[in-house]
């Protein structure tokens, strides 16, 4: 992990139509290079809206952490998940 996922996700959910964000990963190295994946939901009726919240999102994130390559996987308004880290909900079943 480059960059911790909650402080990720408190600067994404600052995007106006994001609804929330998920399935947060990040490797690399500040500074260098970090990649940053993550499902975000969005309030969005189209897919030019939604492409258009996305580019506010990779923006704020390379303001933020450049040099990044950001990849998101938009999710509809309607979705709901509470794991905010990649991978949480598989840990949390095998520490069990």
């Amino acid at each position: 992990m480059a960059i911790a996922p909650e402080a990720i996700h408190k600067l994404v959910m600052t995007v106006p139509g994001v609804i929330n964000c998920h399935d947060i990963a990040s490797r690399g190295l500040l500074g260098r290079q970090v990649f940053i994946e993550m499902h975000l939901i969005v309030e969005a009726a189209d897919v030019e809206t939604a492409h258009y919240i996305t580019e506010a999102v990779e923006t704020l994130l390379e303001e933020e952490f450049s040099p990044v390559r950001v990849l998101i996987h938009v999710e509809p308004p309607t979705y709901h998940s509470e794991e905010i880290s990649f991978g949480a909900e598989e840990n949390a079943h095998s520490s069990k």
